[in-house]
């Protein structure tokens, strides 16, 4: 009890949103945190309609921040609407809708590819990349391609770019790429 007291006050996702259980493996050192949905409504995706709820997904689960050193997941079997497009599953607060990661670990992940500027480094210390079962790929990788579609999508589209920066050449090494970076003037 006190456990899912504890973690509905840290997540706080809304009214709608509950913690429900919170189970502790300590061979695997990992924390299951269920999240129910208790709203009767909830907005459609598409159009933004406020319906009744339809049905519940099967449970899916998100990587979220550790706690106490041990990895932490969000698991909710998220509710679906029926609206005038049809059938669709509701946002959830914490998450993208095609991750399997938080917003707080993306947050996080983002931070230490800074810090390290390494993505294995990164990948080790948030203990997660292709040597654990993640049917998605490299976690690191897909929140760097994320970020830069989102980055890129809100950049204006009506600069001009006048000047070309040549960063890192590799030819030597036996690396055929090279870095360019466009200067906005």
């Amino acid at each position: 009890m006190f456990s899912e007291q504890f973690f509905a006050l840290l997540l706080n996702f809304g009214d709608d949103w509950k913690v429900s259980t919170v189970k502790v493996n300590h061979q695997s050192e990992e924390v299951d945190v269920y999240i129910r949905y208790v709203g009767l409504t909830g907005e459609c995706p598409e159009t933004s309609e406020i319906c009744r709820i339809y049905d519940h997904r099967s449970n899916r689960r998100w990587r979220h921040l550790d706690t106490m050193q041990f990895k932490t997941y969000i698991n909710c079997q998220v509710p679906r609407v029926k609206s005038s497009v049809g059938v669709k599953t509701i946002k959830v607060p914490w998450a993208d809708n095609y991750e399997r990661h938080s917003y707080l670990f993306e947050r996080l992940t983002i931070d230490l590819l800074k810090a390290t500027k390494n993505q294995t480094q990164t990948a080790k210390l948030l203990r997660c990349g292709f040597w654990e079962s993640i049917p998605s790929g490299n976690v690191v990788n897909r929140i760097i391609h994320g970020s830069v579609e989102r980055g890129m999508a809100r950049r204006s589209k009506d600069v001009f770019y006048r000047n070309l920066s040549i960063d890192e050449k590799s030819f030597k090494k036996g690396h055929s790429y090279l870095s360019l970076s466009p200067i906005i003037n």
